[in-house]
C-alpha cells in the first residue's frame, strides 16, 4: 500500500511528453525530471502530475493547466502543477520562472522562483 504522504508513481519522460503534446502544454525540463523521480507528491509544496500520492487528491496538472488556461488565456505558457490554496494557479514556464497569478489583484502575475528546481530548493526539506 503506497503512503499518502509518500510519492506517486514515476512517470516516464517519454509518456509525460506525449501526454503534454496531446494536450498542447510544452514542459519544463526540470517538473519532467521530478516527476520522472517521484510522480505527483508533496516536496514543501504540492507538485501534481497525473499518477501522484493520495495527499494531493485526484486533481491532475493537466486538469489544473486547462482550468488555468480557460481562465487567463495565453497567460499560462506552461504546467499548471499546483495552486497557492485560495485557486491562485502556479506554474512553470518551459525553462523558465515559476510564476503565480492572483485573482484577487486583477491578474497581477508574481515571480515565485526563477525556476523550477529553485522553488524546490526554496520549499523542501532535504
Amino acid at each position: 500500500m503506497r503512503s499518502s504522504y509518500g510519492s506517486g508513481r514515476p512517470i516516464p519522460e517519454d509518456e509525460a511528453r506525449t501526454v503534454f503534446a496531446d494536450t498542447g502544454i510544452v514542459p519544463d525540463a526540470d517538473y519532467l525530471e521530478f516527476i520522472g523521480r517521484w510522480g505527483g507528491c508533496f516536496a514543501g509544496i504540492a507538485v501534481h502530475a497525473w499518477d501522484q500520492s493520495p495527499l494531493l487528491g485526484t486533481t491532475t496538472c493537466l486538469e489544473l493547466t486547462a482550468s488555468a488556461r480557460e481562465a487567463y488565456g495565453d497567460l499560462i505558457d506552461g504546467v499548471v502543477f499546483a495552486d497557492d490554496g485560495a485557486g491562485n494557479p502556479i506554474w512553470v514556464s518551459p525553462g523558465g520562472p515559476v510564476q503565480l497569478v492572483d485573482h484577487d489583484r486583477a491578474g497581477a502575475v508574481t515571480v515565485l522562483a526563477g525556476s523550477f528546481r529553485a522553488l524546490l530548493d526554496e520549499n523542501a526539506d532535504d
